[in-house]
């Protein structure tokens, strides 16, 4: 048994085929690594804006020291007029200038809500959007503080963030998109070398190497991929987490228990759409539009209480959603590790039903395959038969 489970390894996975390999383990670890140095940089902070004082109140003054001392916003140019300010926003020099305009002091004790005038650059949306919503923050905060005594300076903010000790994206994108790499190479590894063999019409060559027990071929394939995935996806967030806050032994034990959880569900569910399409184009189809924009409903990008019923409901099925929530877990310490194993148990559970629906449906599967591959070759020999005695 043991001799054939490994002969059907080495037939699988040592077969000189690089496109298995490239799916299975180069691409998920190559583009983990690469996506997680996109975001090893700090959160957006020192943003450089301008700004212009037409109105020289202690109001005025107040609101220059307020976003001076904000760390996201760096005011780098006072300006002496409107152009001067819109021709470094030009250049690029400034992302945004505020505007305080006249009677700023006199018309907001008369109650009359002065308007101050935030112009930005429209080329880049997203940093023009962290910096125009610190100056809001700012003018809001101050303005609300009118009536009561001012302070010669300003409380300074620090931005901090649990379990991200550097303050960069890894922890908040880095991470979760490490997860959403894997989710998606598992179901496309798993679709790909189970639907190989349909592809190329060898499950006799196949099952004579697993001494033609289906059994055993299911497992010398399912389990070496889930290994082999499993341990690059922990050796790749090993890797990673080393630039966020430590994890202790046990916290990473319970996070590596979700990722192989997940590794092997995703792995299942592959294989389970070879199963049921019985083709590699439509397998991979069906698992590139249920896995591939898996990231958007997974809860990393916008609150899954605030979606849908349906969407709920999709995201809930999704392995991605259930692993997120433990490496989100884990980040919080110990006081995260309990709701953490009861995303685990979701996982084990998706793996059990998608590997059990998928051995019963591959193993019905393989059996006609067989008999088509069998019926295949008497009518080539019967043709070549004919042809030799023409």
């Amino acid at each position: 048994m043991f001799r054939s489970f490994f002969r059907t390894v080495r037939k699988v996975y040592f077969g000189h085929n690089l496109v298995l390999w490239l799916v299975t383990l180069i691409l998920p670890v190559v583009t983990s690594l690469f996506m997680v140095d996109v975001f090893s940089a700090e959160i957006l902070q020192h943003i450089p804006v301008g700004i212009l004082k037409q109105d020289r109140s202690q109001l005025a003054d107040e609101l220059e020291e307020g976003l001076r001392a904000n760390p996201v916003v760096d005011v780098v140019l006072e300006c002496h007029g409107f152009s001067e300010c819109e021709h470094a926003v030009v250049r690029g020099e400034l992302q945004a200038f505020v505007v305080l305009p006249y009677d700023l002091e006199r018309r907001a004790l008369r109650l009359e809500t002065p308007v101050i005038p935030v112009y930005s650059s429209g080329q880049n949306y997203l940093t023009n959007s962290f910096a125009t919503k610190e100056i809001r923050s700012v003018v809001s905060t101050i303005g609300g503080n009118l009536f009561t005594k001012s302070m010669e300076e300003p409380v300074k903010v620090s931005l901090q963030s649990v379990g991200n000790s550097t303050g960069n994206y890894q922890g908040f994108l880095g991470m979760g998109l490490v997860a959403a790499i894997f989710h998606l190479a598992g179901i496309l590894a798993a679709v790909y070398i189970f639907s190989l063999p349909f592809r190329d019409h060898r499950i006799r060559e196949y099952l004579a190497a697993a001494g033609g027990s289906r059994v055993i071929l299911g497992l010398a394939t399912i389990i070496p991929l889930g290994l082999i995935q499993s341990m690059a996806m922990v050796g790749v967030y090993a890797y990673t987490h080393r630039f966020m806050a430590p994890m202790t032994f046990d916290e990473f034990v319970v996070t590596a228990a979700g990722q192989v959880a997940m590794v092997f569900a995703c792995n299942g569910a592959g294989a389970a759409f070879v199963a049921i399409t019985g083709n590699m184009r439509m397998s991979t189809s069906v698992a590139g539009v249920i896995a591939g924009p898996a990231f958007a409903f997974a809860g990393q990008t916008f609150p899954i209480m605030a979606m849908p019923f349906a969407v709920r409901c999709f995201a809930f099925v999704l392995p991605l959603t259930h692993v997120l929530k433990v490496q989100s877990c884990m980040l919080l310490g110990t006081a995260g590790k309990a709701k953490a194993w009861e995303s685990i148990e979701i996982l084990l559970v998706m793996a059990l039903f998608w590997h059990l629906l998928a051995a019963r449906l591959l193993f019905m599967r393989w059996k006609r395959a067989v008999r088509r591959e069998k019926e295949w070759k008497l009518t080539a020999v019967n043709l070549m038969g004919e042809a030799i005695k023409k």
